[in-house]
């Protein structure tokens, strides 16, 4: 239970922290953006595409029409959408190439990385920069609180997707309060059919 304990709790500290030098103005660009967009797409890859998922079934719940790239259901991009890019280094290949593809067609592409002078950012219309260590810890900032020992408990991008995690859950809780909604709202959008 130590390193559990001790690690939840370096993690929590270090996404508050991200999430704190956050710019109101880039949440306030990234909500008009998904508010004004037909369709809402997500790209991701391994944990960032799960953190992804957990993000678009919440804005399914709250009313948004929304797909996840690589899903055989998923529709082509038109410019009336926009795709959120997640990637830690920004240079995760099936990422930055959907985010290229969506600019082709004249989409809004978000992008939250931890690294925001990655190749990624030449397709970006807001950057959300959730300053992390990624794959690449010496490329990136880690907390004083998870150095050393710590440090390796979590390892590779784990502090970039528990604080894009928290961060985009926040970004629901911001939702529904701008939207009205309430948690019956979102219930009554929730699967039926489970397994």
């Amino acid at each position: 239970m130590e390193y559990i304990k001790k690690t939840a709790k370096g993690i929590t500290k270090h996404a508050l922290e991200v999430i704190d030098k956050i710019e109101e103005e880039i949440v306030s660009q990234m909500i008009d953006i998904i508010v004004n967009s037909e369709s809402v797409f997500v790209v991701g890859t391994g944990r960032s595409e799960l953190i992804g998922k957990m993000f678009a079934m919440r804005l399914m719940h709250l009313g948004f029409t929304v797909y996840v790239v690589g899903d055989v259901t998923t529709p082509a991009i038109k410019g009336s959408d926009c795709l959120i890019a997640i990637s830690g280094s920004g240079e995760t290949k099936t990422v930055t190439l959907a985010a290229e593809t969506a600019k082709e067609v004249n989409a809004k592409v978000i992008g939250i990385t931890g690294n925001s002078e990655s190749t990624l950012k030449g397709s970006l219309d807001v950057v959300v920069n959730m300053k992390s260590k990624t794959k690449k810890p010496w490329k990136y900032y880690t907390s004083n609180v998870l150095r050393g020992l710590y440090d390796d408990l979590t390892p590779m991008g784990t502090l970039f997707e528990d604080s894009t995690h928290l961060f985009l859950d926040g970004l629901i809780a911001e939702f529904m309060a701008v939207l009205g909604k309430k948690e019956i709202d979102l219930k009554k959008r929730h699967a039926i059919i489970e397994k």
